[in-house]
């Protein structure tokens, strides 16, 4: 028995939750999915998966073996890939990251477009508004939202993120629209948790000049959706981005304010590893969802209309 055979066992066993699982998915005995496994443990004098009658859990060294092997088979994958004109018959898996509401808000369509498409394509779609590391947790991509740290990594640029000021009419009407974007430092506000920077408002004014204000926070939360819907109930101003809060500004539950004003310089990004080593399931779904997000957004389109150019920053 190769070690690769042993490698695509333990893939399919932890990936399938369970050695029956495993067997059902690669059409081999449960007995011969069992014995690659023990075999590959002591080959490794280690033991990957801690196992019960009932459940199955991966041991510290268990996870980043997986992870590992992973990779390996998605880059066996995607080196056959290369050797194949097989462009319109993309087959495989992809492991990718995105924030998750704008997830929810932007890419939903997007994604059952894709598999529409490709019906031998399987993703693996991890929502969550946290910095993965796409080396040790084996991710083929990420939609990131804001500034890149990781120089190793290959970013494609999707579209613009802006964000705006904005609260209930009724908290306008009860605390008086502010005449300048400093007074929003009287008002409560209701603030983005994990966002970096964001303890401070900064912002540019239409003459280019710069300002910044530090919020007087009355609920913080790590969710955007949720900041609106206390923002629509009245408790403060929130500065969110406008794929979340388009909907609520185009029906009125909310009213911006300073919108011609700058608040971000922010975008959307398909970050991945290496591009050399890219699959080309992995770039199909990257262009399929960049020729979705221009660099102006449909839902930026629609707010711009409703409240026209000159009341709105359109740089």
């Amino acid at each position: 028995m190769s070690r690769l055979d042993e490698i695509v066992s333990f893939v399919d066993i932890v990936e399938a939750g369970s050695l029956s699982g495993a067997s059902r998915r690669s059409g081999l005995a449960l007995s011969a999915v069992s014995r690659r496994l023990k075999d590959l443990e002591a080959r490794l004098c280690t033991t990957l998966l801690q196992r019960t009658t009932r459940t199955q859990r991966l041991t510290e060294e268990g996870h980043a073996f997986y992870q590992r092997c992973r990779r390996i088979l998605d880059d066996l994958n995607a080196a056959e890939a290369l050797m194949t004109d097989c462009a319109e018959q993309l087959t495989g898996r992809i492991r990718m990251t995105a924030p998750a509401s704008f997830a929810v808000h932007h890419m939903s369509e997007l994604i059952s477009g894709f598999l529409q498409l490709h019906p031998e394509i399987r993703i693996d779609l991890d929502l969550s508004d946290r910095r993965v590391d796409l080396f040790e947790e084996g991710f083929d991509l990420a939609i990131r939202i804001g500034s890149l740290e990781d120089s190793s990594l290959i970013a494609r640029r999707l579209t613009r993120i802006r964000h705006v000021p904005c609260a209930s009419p009724a908290l306008l009407q009860t605390l008086g629209h502010p005449e300048r974007p400093e007074d929003l430092a009287g008002f409560p506000a209701l603030t983005y948790r994990s966002r970096a920077g964001r303890a401070r408002w900064r912002f540019r004014r239409p003459d280019g000049s710069r300002g910044t204000i530090t919020p007087n926070a009355r609920l913080w939360a790590s969710n955007g959706d949720m900041l609106c819907k206390q923002a629509v109930a009245g408790l403060g101003v929130i500065i969110e981005p406008t794929f979340i809060t388009a909907s609520y500004l185009l029906d009125g539950r909310l009213s911006p304010v300073f919108a011609d004003h700058t608040w971000s310089e922010d975008a959307a990004f398909a970050v991945y590893p290496r591009a050399e080593a890219l699959s080309p399931r992995v770039r199909a779904i990257i262009d399929h969802v960049a020729d979705a997000l221009t660099m102006d957004p449909p839902w930026d389109r629609e707010l711009r209309e409703k409240f026209d150019a000159v009341t709105w920053d359109t740089r």
